[in-house]
Protein backbone atom coordinates (compact mmCIF):
# COMPACT_ATOMS: atom_id res chain seq x y z
CA UNK A 1 0.00 0.00 0.00
CA UNK A 2 2.79 2.38 0.83
CA UNK A 3 4.10 1.19 -2.61
CA UNK A 4 1.29 2.55 -4.32
CA UNK A 5 0.85 5.36 -2.56
CA UNK A 6 4.41 6.47 -3.42
CA UNK A 7 3.96 5.58 -6.61
CA UNK A 8 0.87 7.56 -7.43
CA UNK A 9 2.41 10.44 -5.35
CA UNK A 10 5.22 10.89 -7.41
CA UNK A 11 3.07 10.45 -10.84
CA UNK A 12 1.22 13.01 -9.08
CA UNK A 13 4.26 14.88 -8.62
CA UNK A 14 5.49 14.46 -12.29
CA UNK A 15 2.39 14.78 -14.09
CA UNK A 16 1.69 18.38 -12.24
CA UNK A 17 5.17 19.91 -12.51
CA UNK A 18 4.96 22.86 -14.12
CA UNK A 19 1.56 23.52 -14.13
CA UNK A 20 -0.83 26.18 -11.99
CA UNK A 21 -3.31 24.63 -11.57
CA UNK A 22 -4.14 20.73 -10.03
CA UNK A 23 -4.30 17.58 -12.24
CA UNK A 24 -7.41 15.66 -11.83
CA UNK A 25 -6.77 12.02 -10.64
CA UNK A 26 -8.86 9.05 -11.60
CA UNK A 27 -8.12 6.17 -9.25
CA UNK A 28 -9.46 2.70 -9.83
CA UNK A 29 -11.98 1.76 -7.46
CA UNK A 30 -12.62 -1.38 -9.02
CA UNK A 31 -9.24 -2.81 -7.59
CA UNK A 32 -9.13 -2.21 -3.77
CA UNK A 33 -5.43 -2.23 -2.15
CA UNK A 34 -3.99 -5.24 -1.28
CA UNK A 35 -3.03 -5.70 2.46
CA UNK A 36 -0.93 -8.59 3.85
CA UNK A 37 -3.87 -8.88 6.50
CA UNK A 38 -5.85 -9.85 3.72
CA UNK A 39 -4.08 -12.71 2.49
CA UNK A 40 -4.99 -15.75 1.82
CA UNK A 41 -1.62 -17.57 1.66
CA UNK A 42 -0.14 -19.70 4.61
CA UNK A 43 2.92 -19.23 6.48
CA UNK A 44 4.72 -21.48 4.81
CA UNK A 45 3.45 -20.36 1.37
CA UNK A 46 5.02 -16.66 2.33
CA UNK A 47 8.04 -18.46 3.95
CA UNK A 48 8.79 -20.27 0.35
CA UNK A 49 7.84 -16.90 -1.58
CA UNK A 50 10.42 -15.13 0.63
CA UNK A 51 12.49 -17.89 -0.61
CA UNK A 52 12.11 -17.92 -4.01
CA UNK A 53 12.52 -13.64 -4.01
CA UNK A 54 15.69 -14.46 -2.59
CA UNK A 55 17.34 -16.58 -4.62
CA UNK A 56 16.12 -14.56 -7.17
CA UNK A 57 17.67 -11.71 -5.84
CA UNK A 58 21.21 -13.26 -5.24
CA UNK A 59 21.01 -13.71 -9.26
CA UNK A 60 20.38 -10.77 -9.64
CA UNK A 61 23.36 -9.41 -7.83
CA UNK A 62 25.31 -11.56 -9.36
CA UNK A 63 24.17 -10.67 -13.03
CA UNK A 64 25.11 -6.91 -11.67
CA UNK A 65 28.42 -7.82 -10.52
CA UNK A 66 29.54 -9.69 -13.98
CA UNK A 67 27.85 -6.94 -15.67
CA UNK A 68 30.05 -4.50 -13.56
CA UNK A 69 33.13 -6.59 -14.27
CA UNK A 70 32.34 -6.55 -18.22
CA UNK A 71 32.12 -2.71 -17.73
CA UNK A 72 35.17 -2.52 -16.31
CA UNK A 73 36.90 -5.11 -18.24
CA UNK A 74 36.02 -3.49 -21.44
CA UNK A 75 36.92 -0.14 -20.32
CA UNK A 76 40.72 -1.37 -19.57
CA UNK A 77 40.82 -3.10 -22.71
CA UNK A 78 39.56 0.30 -24.22
CA UNK A 79 42.20 2.25 -22.46
CA UNK A 80 45.33 -0.24 -23.45
CA UNK A 81 44.14 -0.18 -26.52
CA UNK A 82 44.55 3.84 -26.59
CA UNK A 83 47.92 3.80 -25.14
CA UNK A 84 49.04 1.35 -27.22
CA UNK A 85 48.00 3.33 -30.28
CA UNK A 86 49.66 6.49 -28.72
CA UNK A 87 53.09 3.84 -28.51
CA UNK A 88 52.79 2.86 -32.15
CA UNK A 89 53.27 5.99 -33.46
CA UNK A 90 56.22 7.26 -30.99
CA UNK A 91 57.87 3.47 -31.73
CA UNK A 92 57.92 4.60 -34.94
CA UNK A 93 59.38 7.67 -35.37
CA UNK A 94 63.29 6.95 -36.24
CA UNK A 95 65.71 6.10 -32.78
CA UNK A 96 67.87 9.46 -34.33
CA UNK A 97 64.65 11.45 -34.60
CA UNK A 98 63.62 11.02 -31.11
CA UNK A 99 63.73 13.54 -28.52
CA UNK A 100 64.32 13.10 -24.69
CA UNK A 101 60.30 14.39 -24.71
CA UNK A 102 59.56 11.36 -26.97
CA UNK A 103 61.64 8.76 -24.94
CA UNK A 104 60.35 9.97 -21.89
CA UNK A 105 56.73 9.86 -22.94
CA UNK A 106 57.43 6.16 -24.47
CA UNK A 107 58.11 4.78 -21.01
CA UNK A 108 55.19 6.55 -19.47
CA UNK A 109 53.04 4.99 -21.69
CA UNK A 110 54.87 1.81 -21.08
CA UNK A 111 54.29 2.34 -17.48
CA UNK A 112 50.62 3.23 -17.87
CA UNK A 113 49.81 -0.13 -20.18
CA UNK A 114 51.71 -2.27 -17.93
CA UNK A 115 49.50 -1.40 -14.82
CA UNK A 116 46.34 -1.58 -16.47
CA UNK A 117 47.60 -4.68 -17.88
CA UNK A 118 47.53 -5.84 -13.95
CA UNK A 119 44.71 -4.11 -13.00
CA UNK A 120 43.08 -6.17 -15.85
CA UNK A 121 44.50 -9.47 -14.58
CA UNK A 122 43.54 -9.11 -11.27
CA UNK A 123 39.93 -8.17 -12.00
CA UNK A 124 39.84 -11.16 -14.12
CA UNK A 125 41.45 -13.05 -10.77
CA UNK A 126 38.50 -11.53 -8.72
CA UNK A 127 35.60 -12.81 -11.76
CA UNK A 128 37.61 -16.03 -11.21
CA UNK A 129 37.90 -16.41 -7.69
CA UNK A 130 33.74 -14.74 -7.29
CA UNK A 131 33.02 -17.81 -9.89
CA UNK A 132 34.68 -20.60 -8.04
CA UNK A 133 33.30 -19.62 -4.47
CA UNK A 134 29.89 -19.51 -5.97
CA UNK A 135 31.00 -23.31 -7.25
CA UNK A 136 31.95 -24.25 -3.87
CA UNK A 137 28.60 -23.12 -2.21
CA UNK A 138 26.54 -25.13 -4.67
CA UNK A 139 29.12 -27.91 -4.03
CA UNK A 140 28.63 -27.42 -0.63
CA UNK A 141 25.02 -27.22 -1.06
CA UNK A 142 24.74 -30.57 -2.22
CA UNK A 143 27.72 -32.08 -0.06
CA UNK A 144 30.16 -32.68 -2.39
CA UNK A 145 33.82 -31.34 -2.10
CA UNK A 146 34.82 -29.30 -5.09
CA UNK A 147 38.24 -30.10 -6.92
CA UNK A 148 39.27 -26.09 -7.66
CA UNK A 149 39.44 -25.35 -3.17
CA UNK A 150 43.13 -25.02 -3.98
CA UNK A 151 43.26 -22.75 -6.82
CA UNK A 152 40.48 -20.96 -4.70
CA UNK A 153 42.74 -20.31 -2.07
CA UNK A 154 45.87 -19.50 -4.02
CA UNK A 155 43.76 -16.53 -5.81
CA UNK A 156 42.44 -15.10 -2.50
CA UNK A 157 45.92 -15.10 -1.05
CA UNK A 158 47.00 -13.54 -4.46
CA UNK A 159 44.55 -10.69 -4.21
CA UNK A 160 45.00 -9.91 -0.59
CA UNK A 161 48.62 -10.01 -1.43
CA UNK A 162 47.60 -7.16 -4.70
CA UNK A 163 45.43 -5.20 -2.30
CA UNK A 164 47.91 -4.51 0.86
CA UNK A 165 50.71 -3.41 -1.63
Amino acid sequence: MELKKFITDSERAMKSYGTVQGTEWQTDKAQPDVSMVDSTMSPDEIEMEMARIQRLREVLVRRESELRFMMDDIQLCKDIMKLKQELRKIVAVPEQEKTNKHRQREEELILKIHKLVQKRDFLVDDAEVERLSLEIKCFAKAGARPQCWTRLIGNRRRIRRWQNS
